[in-house]
């Protein structure tokens, strides 16, 4: 097992459970001490979680967020995953909003170009892979103040998006559990809200490492959710209960576990 993929597992064991030790964590991947050691010594100065003597536990931040070129990366494969099932849910005709996260940047790679689509979204990213497609979509880009991730923001972004009306919004979160969606920031957060009010069918987009992973800001109600489209990191007996709180639940195959760098 690569590094690589070792350090993403240990990393979702953490934010499962809330804390790992080096002695198990030895005995589960066959390795030494020092590889361990060095393991979390990576993860800790990445920010994903805190070293402790004899292990490491959770990070708990609400206002902490991984930096956006960074998270593009982080569990790209689940993205990935949860965005070839996302996008069979887009049908014909249909007006969709993207959010500019990197799910909402995975997704947009595979929307097809052969469908009759009016996609609106606030990333310069997704917008970029979208008119490259060179296929039957009509693409706009919501204005504003742009930021360093590419994505428009601010007063008048707001004002544009009251605008639209959308068959489908497709957007993700900070985090996810059985009382709700969070975020740790208020843009984000105020779209996500936004959303709710202009679309027929929500799509909540998130990968199985937000399970249970509260924020600094409360969304909204698990319920309001239409889909949600998750991976297959999401613990069974955490499916079972979402099924009952979320009118529909997808979970995504993925093809890799190598995520991390």
């Amino acid at each position: 097992m690569s590094s690589i993929h070792r350090r993403n597992e240990i990393l979702i064991a953490v934010r499962r459970i809330g804390s790992v030790a080096v002695d198990e964590l030895v005995q589960t991947y066959g390795v030494s001490v020092e590889t361990i050691r060095r393991d979390l010594r990576v993860l800790d100065e990445k920010g994903f979680l805190r070293r402790t003597y004899g292990g490491a536990v959770k990070k708990e931040q609400t206002t902490w967020d991984v930096p956006y070129y960074e998270r593009i990366q982080l569990n790209l494969d689940r993205k990935e995953a949860i965005a070839r099932e996302a996008v069979q849910l887009l049908e014909e005709g249909d007006s969709v909003f993207i959010d500019g996260n990197t799910s909402g940047l995975a997704l947009s790679r595979y929307v097809p170009d052969d469908k009759n689509l009016t996609i609106v979204t606030n990333s310069a990213m997704v917008t970029l892979n979208l008119i490259q497609k060179k296929g039957k979509l009509k693409v706009y880009m919501v204005g504003g103040e742009v930021d360093e991730d590419g994505k428009t923001f601010g007063y008048k972004l707001h004002c544009e998006l009251r605008q639209y009306r959308f068959d489908k919004a497709l957007f993700s979160c900070m985090g996810f559990g059985l009382e709700g969606i969070y975020y740790s920031k208020w843009e984000p957060l105020q779209i996500a809200q936004m959303l709710v009010k202009q679309s027929n069918h929500l799509i909540l987009m998130a990968d199985s490492s937000k399970v249970n992973r509260s924020g600094f800001l409360y969304g909204m109600e698990l319920s309001r959710i239409h889909t949600l489209v998750t991976d297959e990191g999401t613990p069974l007996d955490m499916r079972d209960s979402l099924r009952e709180s979320v009118r529909h639940l997808i979970i995504g195959k993925s093809e890799s576990k190598e995520i991390i760098k």
